[in-house]
């Protein structure tokens, strides 16, 4: 999805103007045409030259997060042009990019977007166009990235006509009417993308950029819980739903929840448990022994499901509660309690019997969609009355 990430960027360079208090964000008039030449060249293929403009902005504000993390977006997708044996070493450069930039600004969008997009353990629902409208959109994507936005709509039109089904040509096409404050034209095709793809975050999301605009707060939160809805791993979507809810009075709060452990399967078929540096400094805490059982139990769910029939969201959610279970045990037994807020927040939510929409909601991948759908056909404002009830996000 490198045009997702690619409009997140210049969202970031359309609301940047004067330097905020703290400015690592802040992309000053030479790094934002160097960013914008960069753009341009990516929607002509010429990736390279791309590159040395990402660094060249780098170069001039060396405290902005945007310059590098355009660069890790474009390398992700460079990836998965390179030869197979090179894959994983571009991957590896993608991530360490988009780390830096979060040490620059923990909340720049397009590296948690492409980290987003390396972690994810399933391809994305949305459409997979035909070739022609494939081509279509390539054209109208290398016209948009130079700003040409009256040589890029119909461009987009083209693809839209060609692949009725391809929502990400509609929100190239709203966007270009967002771009010259059409918002009436922009607003009516950011909803015919949702409504051509429901599953389109994007799509809701901008929509609800647009109706923020015309003065529609009510309006703009309810295409926000839409975008949440289709993706709740989109941080963005919680940004800006955290924004317009900080001016009811009504926060929401990142659980920023670090798991900690992980599982991987050796050569030899058998399940690993790994502890990360951090999490393993304090083995006699209580959150150790939860993180610890946390790895044990999906290292024992995932040996029975020898057939691999199990739902991963199904594993994930009994290997939660099989963790948390100890957590009590432990804090009954010895009286000591767990310490990190995240982990407290998730035992709160697993007594209220919350468990089940917290793993979907806060700790969501694209393998999870089939449980996502069915709990929302029984629960359609289920996303509201999660974050009415905890005021948490990701």
């Amino acid at each position: 999805m490198k045009q997702a990430i690619r409009l997140l960027a210049f969202s970031i360079l359309l609301a940047l103007g004067t330097p905020p208090a703290s400015a690592q964000n802040y992309c000053a008039d030479a790094c934002r045409r160097m960013i914008d030449a960069a753009h341009a060249l990516e929607g002509q293929g010429k990736y390279q030259e791309a590159l040395e403009q990402y660094r060249a902005a780098q170069k001039a504000e060396p405290l902005a997060s945007l310059p590098v993390s355009s660069e890790a977006a474009l390398i992700l997708h460079l990836s998965s042009r390179v030869k197979p044996d090179l894959t994983e070493t571009w991957r590896k450069a993608a991530r360490a990019k988009s780390e830096q930039a979060l040490k620059l600004w923990p909340d720049d969008p397009v590296a948690q977007e492409t980290l987003r997009q390396m972690d994810d353990d399933a391809p994305s629902p949305l459409h997979q166009p035909t070739p022609d409208a494939a081509r279509l959109y390539a054209e109208a994507e290398a016209q948009f990235s130079q700003q040409h936005y009256d040589q890029a709509l119909p461009k987009y039109q083209a693809a839209a006509q060609a692949d009725p089904q391809y929502s990400a040509a509609w929100v190239g096409a709203a966007d270009c009417y967002f771009r010259q404050k059409d918002w009436a034209q922009a607003e009516a095709l950011f909803r015919r993308a949702a409504q051509v793809e429901p599953n389109n975050s994007q799509a809701w999301r901008f929509l609800s950029d647009t109706l923020v605009i015309q003065n529609q707060p009510a309006a703009a939160e309810a295409a926000l819980f839409s975008a949440i809805a289709a993706d709740p791993s989109q941080l963005p979507n919680w940004g800006k739903l955290a924004s317009l809810r900080a001016h009811e009075g009504k926060p929401v709060r990142p659980l920023g929840l670090k798991r900690g452990v992980r599982v991987t399967q050796g050569a030899d078929g058998k399940y690993q448990v790994g502890i990360d540096d951090w999490a393993a400094r304090n083995p006699e805490t209580p959150d150790a022994a939860l993180r610890l059982m946390l790895g044990l139990s999906e290292v024992k769910l995932r040996t029975e499901d020898k057939d691999k029939t199990r739902p991963p969201y199904e594993i994930e959610l009994e290997s939660w509660r099989g963790a948390l279970k100890v957590a009590d045990e432990l804090k009954t037994s010895t009286g000591k309690d767990l310490s990190d807020p995240a982990l407290l927040h998730l035992q709160a939510m697993a007594h209220d019997g919350q468990l089940e929409p917290a793993v979907l909601i806060l700790m969501f991948r694209q393998s999870y969609r089939p449980a996502l759908a069915s709990w929302l056909a029984a629960h359609p404002d289920g996303v509201k009355a999660f974050v009415e009830r905890y005021g948490l996000g990701p």
